[in-house]
């Protein structure tokens, strides 16, 4: 009985599952998703050159590659996920537990990517690269019918676009995912070809008028697209991974020049660095600011890591451990952002932070809203109270700057002084500044 089974639903040259089997799994995964309210991807693929293949190597060669290929296909994918063959060169994919629209257009890449490898059949190397259509469940379709036929039509368009590529069923939806590719493709070259660059945002003591410390901003400049602001760019990178090589870059950059700047003379200036939580997925945090403080010859008291309130809610024993190592260093720590998040008392007690910096949000509107001002006041008395530092953010003129030093803040920044400035132009401004001040 078993073995009927087996027949029934498995397809006999790969022994993945076959469409009847494909369409039990897709209504158990789009019951859940409706609970979960999670998105179901149906990828449909087709080989692009599979006729050529079998017309010129034999059945045989054919049925070694679509056996090749449905293993290439399964390792592409989590144990989770389905790849059923529909017959022919065609294949299908179900991808469940979908946040959103990007998840799946990262599969499909990665799809594209792996299928673009030569395959080795009879000793001999063979391109067999695919194009991949993608419907969505529950926008593209309800049930397995609808959205098979709407991933169909998707593979079409993507062999209409030249091949060896994927499409989405929805207009709208191929839009922005294109624009997510290019923009990963594009962080990948700027990251070879020295695209990124650092620009610094002066921060002062309020009552001295003197700068204590600076911001390093990341900037990017495409020669084709031309200035790409970082809120554009760092959700991009934080969704394919690509922050980890920007992190460690942004670490060494403002290492190597916070120690120029020294050689220069300004010996006591703090350089912050804002750090994204997904970076702390890795255990990379803690290397990369030794290596880049090693490298440099750098005191680790000249360098602040800026983290955010989401990281610290977690209250995970594993980010409490390694922050506890690098405020050990004798790197300063800070919240960056404070108010617009979770704002809990309990984990700031928890961890080493030093340093409150108050969202900009709430500076810029201080003066106009009691509301924003009772927030900014009761931010900086319960700093104060826990004997942390605060760093207003935002400050553009000088009621507001007048006001934060009466209710006891200490230091600011932003275009009151100055914009985030490239290194050489930061350097003439502290210049400039220590002559105003003496």
């Amino acid at each position: 009985m078993l073995h009927i089974d087996v027949l029934a639903n498995n397809d006999a040259l790969t022994g993945l599952p076959n469409r009847l089997l494909a369409r039990t799994r897709f209504e158990q995964v789009a019951e859940l998703s409706k609970r979960s309210r999670e998105y179901v991807a149906l990828l449909f693929l087709d080989l692009d050159n599979f006729k050529t293949v079998n017309d010129s190597l034999g059945h045989a060669a054919g049925d070694a590659l679509i056996c090749d290929v449905a293993q290439r296909l399964k390792g592409a994918v989590r144990s989770s996920d389905t790849v059923s063959r529909q017959g022919g060169d065609e294949f299908l994919i179900i991808v469940a537990g979908l946040q959103d629209q990007e998840s799946v257009a990262m599969v499909a890449a990665k799809i594209i990517d792996v299928m673009a490898q030569p395959f080795k059949i009879n000793s001999m190397e063979i391109s067999a690269t695919c194009s991949v259509g993608v419907a969505m469940y529950p926008d593209n379709g309800h049930d397995f019918d609808a959205l098979l036929k709407h991933a169909d039509m998707a593979m079409y368009k993507a062999k209409e676009s030249g091949r060896n590529a994927f499409r989405f069923y929805d207009a709208e939806m191929n839009t922005n995912v294109i624009e997510h590719l290019h923009l990963i493709s594009g962080i990948r070259s700027a990251l070879l070809r020295n695209e990124f660059r650092l620009h610094y945002q002066p921060q002062f003591d309020l009552n001295s008028g003197r700068i204590i410390g600076a911001e390093a901003l990341i900037r990017w400049h495409n020669p084709e697209l031309g200035n790409i602001p970082p809120n554009k760019f760092i959700h991009v990178a934080e969704r394919s991974g690509q922050i980890h090589e920007i992190g460690t870059w942004v670490i060494n950059e403002a290492c190597r020049q916070a120690k120029l700047w020294q050689v220069a003379g300004l010996q006591d200036l703090v350089i912050a660095v804002n750090l994204s939580p997904v970076q702390f997925r890795r255990d990379n945090i803690e290397r990369d600011v030794i290596n880049a403080l090693e490298k440099h010859n750098l005191l680790a008291s000249s360098i602040e890591l800026e983290l955010t309130e989401s990281l610290l809610i977690v209250d995970s024993e594993q980010i409490k451990t390694l922050l506890k190592r690098i405020r050990a260093l004798g790197v300063h720590l800070s919240i960056d952002d404070f108010g617009t998040g979770y704002s809990n008392l309990g984990y700031l007690s928890r961890f080493e932070v030093e340093r409150l910096k108050i969202d900009q949000s709430f500076i810029r509107r201080m003066t106009e809203n009691s509301n924003d001002e009772g927030i900014v006041r009761a931010i900086i008395e319960m700093a104060h109270s826990l004997k942390l530092e605060v760093v207003a953010e935002g400050v553009e003129h000088r009621q507001a700057l007048e006001r934060l030093k009466q209710l006891g803040c200490e230091y600011g920044q932003g275009y009151y002084w100055s914009p985030a400035l490239p290194p050489e132009e930061f350097f003439r401004f502290w210049m400039a500044q220590c002559h105003l001040t003496g």
